[in-house]
């Protein structure tokens, strides 16, 4: 014992983290607290204590279900943890205690904190320092247990370094290091990484990452290893990139003229083993049917094109028969308007007709626009016989107006029917026109689908005759050289860095030797024998490791000696551990009954002789097997829960559905 004590180190006096009180409460009121446990550094004991053989039956009888997993959820539910498990409690509280909460006071690297966190998920907690609970209840006044939760996070992984996983760059979390240090009940501690039941951790490897965690977090990543590691990492990506670029271009060639080929022949409908050229004039070849079908492509082509124009040409003819209607329909109009005008004897409007008709018959020179002297344009000639012989000037001229009402009326009649009959042809021929434009729009898609066919094959071939003198080509023979050249390059700095990272990691640092002695020390003082413990810092299953074999009871034995080594190490200023340690109820792990009372009992020797009340650690163990004597009272015994009445639950009741938490 003596030599395991001088081994500790005592540079740290009391832990980066630990738990003095938890209280809860029914209601969020001073005076409705149901339980309250105070804890202290060093040895904690919660045990279920159960009723002697035959004075309680059923669910009286066994220390099972009074609230110990209850409790260390509750605890991990105060310092953020997420986890199923705590979630699954804090709901189920929540239907029982609608309105009530839990407290702690904490201590963090030698801060005091009063925490209260309500049951309903939607209420926030409250933070404050000092370790005055009751202080908090009913107040909004305090940090927010959200920033608080950010501040411990940041605080508890100050110390951790590297930061994240090598090979991943994953961020180590405080949730990881939560996970590790306070182990779900349920996982069985059926092995060292073994931390959650079900979820996992939230690591992305499950089997590489927890063992880097533990290294980290006891400061046993060299900054060489670590940036080796990533280096390591790095480079493997690089020649999985330059593999696959290799790749690529011994292949690319070859696919590409496969699936040009395939293309080719599935368009021209031509069997796979007809041969792409031939000399023989007799064979038929790929080529020759890609020359057929450009042959039928241009024919088809050609009849589009001579169907297009012929459209166009109707189209033409259309458009000018509808500008001969349209001066047709102008004319009967313009009757007509006359007519009008003479019947409602509209004197204004007939001698507007007769200025016009003179403004015209003055013109004289060329006309802008067609070019024709004015005398000699026909439209202009048009105009002026249609208005007639009309003039106002004299009171002989206005005898016009006199004509009778039956002629005008007559004359506007016969204008209109014009009209109608203009108007009835001129809607037919704009319906045949849009037909046609209908059709030729139809037809130039066609044509333009018909120009691409016409090159298609002889396109097809040129890219296959590309790509067949690429695969094989010098060009392509020096690209796939280089970068074979460049996958051996890496290769070989992968090997180089491999080396170095062996013969870093063969080298036992002063962490690593003594983590492994204080685990060699714990295993000498709990057996009498020659059996010797060990530390395999890269044992991904285990690395703390007892030299004799016992089946599943040594293996949970490995585990929780394992845990104490890193907890009794926390002391040392290269560790960032918490020193804060709980484990519940190990024993109902396949736990040896003497071996566990042995395990306890080393613990308590431990901190009484190397430390005596001023334990830099607090390891908070919950259990339903009687405890080693000296450990059934006070200091050590914190809280004793009994079955046999409601009075001795953990929540002072029985939940009407028990939910699977509460054990």
């Amino acid at each position: 014992m003596e030599d395991l004590i001088n081994r500790l180190s005592r540079q740290k006096s009391s832990p980066r983290l630990w738990i003095e009180r938890l209280a809860i409460f029914s209601e969020a009121k001073v005076d409705q607290c149901i339980r309250s446990i105070s804890f202290r550094r060093g040895l904690n004991v919660i045990w279920a204590h159960e009723p002697a053989s035959g004075t309680h039956t059923g669910i009286h009888a066994a220390g099972h279900g009074v609230g110990k997993t209850s409790l260390c959820l509750l605890i991990r539910y105060c310092l953020g943890d997420n986890a199923k498990l705590v979630i699954g409690l804090r709901d189920e509280l929540a239907r029982e205690f609608p309105y009530g909460g839990v407290g702690v006071v904490v201590h963090i690297e030698d801060q005091t904190y009063s925490i209260f966190r309500f049951f309903n998920a939607y209420k926030d907690g409250v933070v404050t320092v000092g370790s005055d609970i009751e202080s908090l209840i009913g107040t909004s006044s305090g940090q927010s247990f959200k920033e608080f939760e950010t501040q411990l996070a940041t605080t508890m992984m100050s110390k951790v370094s590297p930061r994240n996983i090598p090979e991943t760059d994953q961020t180590i979390e405080w949730r990881h290091v939560l996970s590790w240090i306070t182990r779900d009940q349920g996982a069985r501690f059926k092995s060292f990484f073994a931390w959650r039941e079900e979820e996992g951790t939230g690591l992305r490897r499950p089997r590489q990452d927890p063992p880097i965690v533990m290294r980290a977090v006891l400061g046993l990543m060299e900054h060489e290893e670590s940036e080796l590691m990533v280096r390591i990492h790095s480079l493997e990506k690089d020649l999985k990139r330059s593999q696959q670029e290799t790749e690529r271009l011994q292949k690319e060639p070859q696919l590409i003229r496969l699936r040009i080929e395939s293309e080719l022949r599935a368009w021209l409908q031509v069997a796979d083993d007809l041969p792409l050229r031939s000399d023989d004039i007799f064979k038929d070849s790929v080529e020759d049917k890609v020359n057929e079908a450009k042959q039928q492509a241009q024919a088809k082509l050609e009849e589009i094109n001579s169907r297009y124009q012929a459209l166009n040409q109707q189209l033409a003819e259309f458009r000018a028969e509808l500008i001969l209607k349209k001066r047709d329909y102008d004319e009967a109009d313009e009757v007509y308007q006359f007519a009008q005008a003479a019947i409602n004897r509209d004197e204004n409007t007939l001698k507007q007709f007769a200025s016009h008709r003179e403004t015209l018959q003055g013109l004289c020179g060329p006309c802008q626009h067609g070019g024709v002297l004015f005398r000699d344009c026909t439209h202009i000639q048009d105009e002026i016989k249609k208005l007639g012989a009309i003039s106002l000037k004299d009171h002989r001229d206005q005898n016009l107006l006199g004509k009778s009402l039956d002629a005008w009326l007559d004359s506007a009649m016969k204008a209109l029917e014009s009209k109608k009959v203009v108007d009835k042809t001129m809607e037919s021929i704009r319906g045949q026109m849009a037909s046609l434009e209908q059709q030729c729009n139809a037809l130039s898609i066609k044509r333009d689908s018909a120009v691409l066919e016409v090159d298609r094959g002889s396109r097809l071939l040129r890219e296959l005759e590309r790509w067949q003198k690429l695969f094989g080509s010098a060009e392509t023979a020096e690209s796939i050289r280089q970068s074979m050249a460049l996958s051996e390059k890496i290769t070989n700095n992968i090997g180089f860095a491999g080396v170095k990272l062996q013969l870093c990691q063969q080298e036992r640092t002063k962490r690593q030797r003594g983590l492994g002695d204080l685990m060699n020390g714990l295993v000498n003082n709990l057996f009498s024998d020659e059996t010797v413990g060990n530390f395999v810092v890269r044992d991904e299953y285990r690395p703390f490791q007892l030299s004799v074999n016992g089946g599943e009871a040594y293996y949970v034995l490995e585990v929780l000696l394992g845990d104490l080594a890193c907890l009794l190490d926390c002391a040392d200023p290269g560790s960032a551990f918490p020193g804060l340690l709980i484990h519940d109820c190990p024993r109902e792990a396949d736990m040896s009954p003497l071996l566990y009372e042995k395990l306890l009992s080393l613990v308590q020797h431990i901190e009484q002789k190397a430390y005596g009340t001023e334990a830099p650690f607090q390891y908070i163990v919950t259990t339903t097997s009687p405890p080693p004597s000296p450990l059934r009272d006070m200091p050590f015994l914190r809280e004793t829960l009994d079955p046999s009445t409601d009075d001795g639950l953990l929540f002072r009741r029985r939940f009407q559905s028990t939910p699977q938490n509460i054990k």
